[in-house]
């Protein structure tokens, strides 16, 4: 088989002959190579753990069977939240850090009946629904997020202070529902949706 020069090397006289053999051993690599890559791609889409000097950091794999919920970065911070005060019943979570998580969803998170605050700032909620049940809850703080309903907290008869700034979508009458209710313990965005 003759290869021809690479373009841009016209006047270059190059000639190379590749055997039979060698033109095997080429496909061989390349049939190796492309298997190495889709083995990582393929452990990449697995779940994990990721720990740094024996703290886990983020674990979205469901804990021993005290709660699943479906987004993985809400399973991670119980989880680790689970881990780190040796919970071993749902009842004794009152306190969730979840911050900067790409949590997406709340669903699943009413099985945290306990629950009386929840950080939640930097993540991608659009609603704040999964919330709406957990009745001990006392204090959200939720800014940074893609917020546009927080209908979820406004019927909380336990809520006493939210933080809601750097979400411009939520509807002004709910910010405003939510003013009278928890008057200057509920820091705000001065823009909203109207």
């Amino acid at each position: 088989m003759t290869v021809l020069p690479p373009p841009g090397r016209i006047g270059y006289a190059w000639r190379m002959t590749i055997t039979p053999r060698q033109l095997f051993r080429r496909a061989t690599l390349q049939i190796v190579c492309m298997s190495a890559c889709l083995l990582t791609l393929n452990s990449c889409a697995r779940q994990f753990s990721v720990s740094v000097n024996q703290n886990v950091l983020y674990d979205p794999r469901p804990a021993s069977g005290l709660i699943r919920v479906a987004d993985p970065g809400l399973q991670s911070c119980i989880n680790v939240t689970v881990r780190q005060r040796e919970i071993s019943d749902i009842t004794d979570i009152t306190v969730l850090a979840c911050p900067q998580l790409e949590i997406s969803s709340l669903a699943g998170l009413e099985a945290v009946a306990s629950l009386r605050f929840i950080d939640l700032a930097g993540n991608e909620l659009e609603t704040l629904d999964g919330l709406r049940r957990l009745e001990r809850l006392t204090s959200v703080n939720a800014p940074n997020n893609l917020l546009k309903d927080i209908s979820g907290i406004l019927a909380l008869n336990s809520l006493t202070s939210a933080v809601l700034t750097d979400n411009p979508d939520i509807p002004c009458d709910q910010l405003e529902s939510l003013q009278q209710k928890l008057g200057q313990n509920l820091i705000r965005s001065p823009q909203c949706r109207r």
